[in-house]
């Protein structure tokens, strides 16, 4: 259970007190390859590494740009919709979410040369859509949040002694050297209702070419600015729906309250995203019935700036007492892994293309660099002992119905668990199964529509019970997330 230790979904985030889980997570947002690019790749299984004949290939292999003869402008629509089945203590309850936005807008100009040919593009693509949802209502038998939420080395950040659910026993228990956890009587038998929002995503703003250096061989480079947002809300509510704590709580100026009813967190995060890479790569075409390509992109250099906020609302049935809890601006820097694609296609007829792509990342190699609250070391010795190098994998193939203008696409791909725990655990990997369909008018303009559904199984820690004789499965929800994508694209050439 090292993975779920890390990979928690209660993330907490105080001025100078940084859970790692939050921390690792976000380092891993940032490092997956785009799923939203265009409607072609993404109804070709995103297989377009070795084929990157349009547009689109300034993302997935700039030097395919080169085989363009034609101006070329795109511009894409996708609709992402996320379900989560949440399972506790046998109980499943499901939450769904879903958003639309613009997620490609691409140009790419060829220049009349003396042979060969040279190709420059600009464009932007989401690469990334962070739409999520989480919800759990259940009665918890074994544990409570409240003791969690104990800190005995700030006042200021004990929700529990300022809320009131800390009886001031604490004292007595700190002096006979027992933990200050132990004086918060809520432990069990509450009903817990969470309400999980994740939205926000990761843009990129691309200025790229590709040349022809000998026949039929290209090479290309682009450099991309990355930027975006990713918003975090969670309600975490719990009720003494049974009336189990019925008795005296001698809390705040030893004021005492009775009969505790219910409790309420709110948290958010905020973060703004920043930074850039490079992509280079290769292509040979084999009079366009072979493709091989190659593309390397460097580590995305990203800066992040985060808010932070909680606030908490307990109920007696004598007294209610709120706290809050603000932090801004706290900045750190993180570098991802570099990116190998290898990729090859091959069309046996006129009408027919299959594609394949190979990935290569080393998540082992996620760093954090410059921070304005913490010392990153211990986060990036983590990182190398529990994340590993995947190998992922694209499959695809385009048919052009013959006399007309119909295609018809279809793929598969497989992106392996970055977590080392997850070795041989197929549940865990992110399995995608993609249909498309095109119409070109005359050459010159095209209709694309794509639909993908991705799904993969995980699982995380609510809270962390500071109680050892607590099983885990006290605070841990199982889930089974879908994730389905429907694209619309339009491309133009003259």
């Amino acid at each position: 259970m090292k993975r779920a230790i890390i990979f928690t979904l209660f993330f907490m985030f105080v001025a100078v007190v940084t859970t790692r889980a939050q921390i690792i997570e976000d380092a891993l947002r940032l490092s997956h390859s785009g799923t939203l690019v265009s409607a072609r790749s993404a109804g070709m299984g995103n297989a377009f590494v070795g084929l990157a004949d349009d547009a689109s290939a300034l993302y997935w292999n700039p030097a395919g740009l080169g085989q363009l003869r034609m101006r070329e402008f795109s511009i894409g629509l996708s609709n992402v919709g996320m379900s989560n089945d949440a399972t506790m203590f046998g109980v499943t309850t499901n939450g769904s979410e879903s958003g639309t936005t613009l997620t490609n807008l691409n140009l790419a100009i060829p220049f009349p040369v003396a042979r060969g040919s040279f190709v420059v593009a600009a464009g932007y693509n989401r690469l990334l859509d962070y739409t999520g949802t989480m919800q759990i209502d259940v009665f918890n038998p074994q544990s409570s949040i409240q003791a969690s939420l104990y800190n005995g080395d700030d006042e200021g950040l004990d929700f529990a002694w300022n809320l009131g659910l800390e009886d001031t026993l604490v004292l007595s228990y700190l002096d006979e050297g027992k933990p200050g956890w132990l004086a918060i009587p809520v432990a069990n038998r509450v009903q817990q209702t969470i309400d999980q929002f994740e939205e926000g995503g990761l843009n990129q703003w691309s200025f790229g070419g590709s040349m022809e250096v000998a026949p039929n061989a290209m090479v290309g480079v682009s450099l991309n600015i990355l930027s975006g947002n990713y918003r975090y809300q969670r309600s975490f509510i719990e009720k003494d729906i049974n009336n189990v704590y019925q008795d005296v709580i001698v809390g705040i100026d030893n004021a005492p309250r009775t009969d505790f009813q219910q409790l309420e967190l709110e948290e958010e995060w905020q973060q703004n995203l920043s930074g850039w890479n490079v992509r280079i790569g290769f292509l040979y075409n084999l009079n366009d019935k072979a493709r091989f390509g190659v593309a390397v992109q460097t580590a995305n250099m990203i800066s992040v700036n985060e808010d932070y906020s909680k606030t908490g609302y307990s109920r007696f049935a004598d007294a209610s007492l709120s706290y809050d809890l603000t932090v801004d601006n706290n900045n750190y820097d993180i570098t991802t892994a570099p990116v190998y694609s290898f990729g090859a296609s091959w069309s046996p007829v006129d009408f027919a293309t299959v594609s394949g792509d190979f990935e290569l990342v080393d998540y082992s190699n996620l760093e954090f660099g410059e921070t304005n609250n913490f010392n990153p070391t211990s986060l990036n010795r983590d990182i190398r002992n529990l994340f590993r190098a995947t190998n992922n994998f694209r499959l695809g193939a385009e048919f052009n119905v013959p006399n007309t203008g119909l295609y018809l696409r279809g793929g598969f791909g497989y992106r392996y668990s970055p977590w080392e725990a997850d070795k041989d655990k197929s549940e865990y990997d992110v399995k995608t199964i993609s249909a498309g369909l095109g119409y070109e008018f005359e050459n010159n303009f095209a209709i694309q529509v794509a639909y993908t559904m991705s799904n993969y199984q995980t699982f995380g820690f609510n809270y962390t019970d500071p109680d050892l004789d607590v099983p885990e499965s006290a605070f841990l929800t199982e889930q089974k997330v879908d994730i389905s994508r429907l694209m619309f694209g339009l491309t133009y050439r003259f």
